[in-house]
């Protein structure tokens, strides 16, 4: 399948690996990336197709503020062990462009099919399972939250 249509199947992929709790997120497709929050958008999930560097990077993004990504980047690192216990040592915490941060890891990029979707999709719902509970634990006061309602 091409890149776009194989971006567009991930939510509904990852939605369908999820429990329940946390089925209801957000999601929207571009070019090269489908991206999927909860309650603030400049806080996601997201798959990243980087064909030059033969990869799609999944993991959670911080693209918020930059005194916000910083004190969820703090947040992350201080659980660092958890992570990778829990998502194994491929996952990577670390500042980023423009302020960002993320935890991240690359996957070797595959034939765009089934199979290789359900590899993707399992991999970002471990990540969100993982890392959405630190996450709302960490998440400061001051930052704007807007959770869509649990979808049925």
């Amino acid at each position: 399948m091409q890149a776009r249509d194989f971006l567009r199947r991930v939510p509904a992929a990852v939605r369908s690996t999820l429990p329940a709790e946390l089925s209801s997120f957000r999601a929207s497709e571009g070019f090269s990336m489908s991206q999927m929050w909860y309650g603030n958008r400049a806080l996601h999930y997201e798959a990243w197709i980087r064909s030059r560097l033969n990869v799609i990077e999944l993991g959670l993004h911080f693209e918020a503020d930059p005194l916000t990504n910083a004190r969820l980047l703090a947040a992350f690192q201080a659980q660092r062990r958890t992570v990778e216990r829990a998502l194994g040592a491929e996952a990577r915490i670390e500042p980023w462009d423009k302020g960002w941060a993320r935890v991240w890891e690359p996957i070797a990029l595959q034939t765009l099919d089934g199979d290789f979707l359900s590899r993707v999709a399992s991999r970002i719902a471990a990540y969100v399972s993982v890392l959405e509970p630190v996450l709302r634990d960490a998440l400061p006061a001051d930052v704007a939250w807007d959770e869509p309602k649990t979808r049925r």
